[in-house]
């Protein structure tokens, strides 16, 4: 989808019109190649569910599944979102060249039109 990111304060900027979309989204990260948080947006006063060495160990395992996914685009085309429906959270990844919007969400968020919005605010990161 975008070959070359864009800065740092300008994904900054795209995390905090992404938390605003919805209530119920609680974090809104980068993630990059290498499984690090380049920035993020958190909702006022939430609870993070991981302490932040096990932080580290999901976002690297967010890079490594976006980079398998990426082997099956030449028979079913680039993957423009992924959902994960857990007992405690929502969380949604979407793949941005090299990077990875990481999105966790409370139960109930609509997921029939929310990730959609969310792609709207991505797609406008490949046109500005």
């Amino acid at each position: 989808m975008l070959k070359t990111i864009k800065s740092e304060q300008y994904l900054h900027n795209s995390c905090q019109k992404i938390v605003k979309i919805d209530k119920k989204i609680r974090f809104v990260g980068v993630v990059n190649e290498k499984g690090r948080l380049v920035t993020g947006a958190v909702k006022n006063k939430i609870k993070f569910l991981v302490d932040e060495k096990d932080r580290e160990m999901l976002f690297m395992e967010v890079a490594l599944r976006t980079r398998m996914r990426r082997e099956f685009d030449h028979y079913f085309g680039p993957s423009n979102f992924c959902i994960s429906h857990r007992e405690n959270v929502i969380i949604m990844k979407f793949p941005i060249g090299n990077e990875t919007f990481y999105i966790s969400a409370e139960k109930g968020i609509g997921l029939d039109k929310i990730p959609f919005q969310i792609l709207e605010v991505l797609k406008k990161i490949n046109h500005d």
